[in-house]
């Protein structure tokens, strides 16, 4: 689990300014001194971590929350948090309107400015570095991305990101990111050093003129030959990243897949997307009954059931019969239940059981699998270790096999150019089989 080390982003808020571990205090509305990688990185136990810091989420006050108390507003529409933290925080003064310490009882006014000073705990990520393979005198960097690493600073990572990584640890400024990768997901990721180059790959990418190549190992004995599948594809929750195989709602979608080599109950498979939607390769294999083997999400039987999404199919009933018992039916228009914002917004066209099953199937995955990370914080005599700024438990670290999925960008072609990353460990076996169904510019 992180540590809760002391380091130059170990802040306290005294008197309505920010104090470092070294006496140095800036007003919370100023940029905080520049801070090199060492005051922000460091390894433990094999895994890249981000020291704990505070982080200022600010807004203007929603129509709904104006003439409520701040702690009414806290405690009700943030529930991420007890009721005994926003109490504390609004006494330390790290919650605040219009940069001013309020009290319980003050009210929320129509155009206030509600700021909310945050202990944020960011997971750890892989130590293997970012690889740049790249960089062109127009301004293209290309890099290799190790799974478990975001893109952009999302949810929980900011620090611990390709584009923060870049800047505090490689000196770059502005980034444009062009293409995107789960963060699951390893391989090339290309990046505009100025809008002028990510606008002109971009275009390319639309206009379907930059031919993207995967790898990936998938479970049981792929099929030989050229393997297509043009089942569309639709989002089913946002907030649970949940998509699935829709013909009659779904969005064109198309991927090629070739076998390269098969060994011990799984196959390397050669991928080439023609379309780009979210998790577009991991579901089209999943529809071909040949999931990623180690994808949590589409190769879980808990959340798809027996038939694993296999040509389509959804589950019938939720992971849990008492559940099925006790639950009243819904009406055939009756929207999907979100008893928790962690479910997100649902396109309104999602209104049927098939959809709602598959989402409650995957809430009460991620709610066991919060259980167990609380029972496995619990074993010992002194319970979980909590931050001493924010009692945040110290969540158990992912273990290696948690960090990433087989699943690799390997190569993207443009009408002048090709670049590579090398082959995973997984994968390297299939440097003798790839140069046969690669993309060749004279053959297309």
């Amino acid at each position: 689990m992180a540590r809760g080390k002391k380091h130059k982003l170990s802040e306290s808020y005294v008197g309505g300014n920010v104090v470092n571990e070294h006496g140095s205090k800036n007003a919370k509305t100023q940029q905080p001194a520049k801070l090199e990688a060492k005051d922000i990185y460091y390894e433990e136990d094999g895994l890249q971590r981000v020291y704990p810091y505070y982080h200022r989420f600010a807004t203007h006050a929603k129509g709904r929350w104006v003439g409520r108390t701040i702690f009414d507003v806290f405690s009700k529409e943030f529930r991420d948090r007890t009721k005994e933290y926003y109490e504390a925080s609004i006494e330390k003064g790290i919650i605040e309107l219009n940069a001013q310490k309020v009290t319980k009882d003050t009210v929320v006014r129509n155009g206030d400015m509600v700021t909310h000073f945050i202990h944020r705990h960011e997971p750890p990520v892989t130590t293997e570095p970012l690889r740049v393979v790249r960089e062109t005198e127009d301004g293209l960097l290309v890099v290799d991305k190790p799974g478990s690493i975001p893109v952009h600073p999302t949810g929980r990572y900011n620090y611990n990101t390709v584009t923060n990584i870049l800047q505090i640890k490689h000196g770059y400024a502005a980034l444009y990111p062009i293409n995107r990768l789960d963060r699951l997901t390893s391989g090339l990721l290309l990046v505009g050093l100025n809008p002028t180059v990510a606008h002109k790959v971009e275009r390319q990418l639309v206009e379907h003129k930059v031919q993207k190549e995967y790898v990936c190992k998938v479970k049981g004995e792929f099929p030989d030959g050229k393997i297509k599948c043009s089942q569309p594809i639709r989002v089913i929750a946002h907030k649970l990243a949940l998509n699935c195989v829709d013909p009659k709602e779904g969005k064109p979608s198309e991927t090629e897949f070739e076998k390269l080599f098969s060994e011990d109950g799984y196959s390397v498979v050669y991928c080439r997307p023609k379309t780009g939607r979210t998790h577009q390769i991991r579901v089209h294999l999943q529809f071909l009954g040949f999931p990623i083997a180690n994808d949590p999400l589409y190769n879980n039987v808990e959340v798809w059931g027996d038939d694993m999404g296999k040509s389509g199919a959804l589950p019938q009933t939720t992971s849990d019969p008492k559940e099925e018992e006790e639950k009243p039916k819904p009406e055939p228009e009756q929207a999907i239940e979100r008893p928790r914002k962690m479910v997100g917004k649902c396109d309104s066209s999602q209104k049927n059981d098939a959809w709602r099953v598959l989402v409650k199937r995957m809430e009460n995955w991620k709610d066991r699998q919060d259980m167990m990370e609380h029972i496995n914080d619990c074993v010992g005599e002194k319970g979980p270790g909590k931050c001493d700024k924010c009692s945040t438990p110290m969540l158990p670290d992912p273990k290696p096999s948690e960090l990433s999925i087989w699943l690799h960008a390997w190569r993207y072609s443009g009408s002048d150019w090709t670049y590579e990353t090398p082959l995973p460990e997984w994968a390297a076996k299939a440097a003798d089989h790839i140069d046969r169904v690669k993309y060749c510019p004279e053959k297309a």
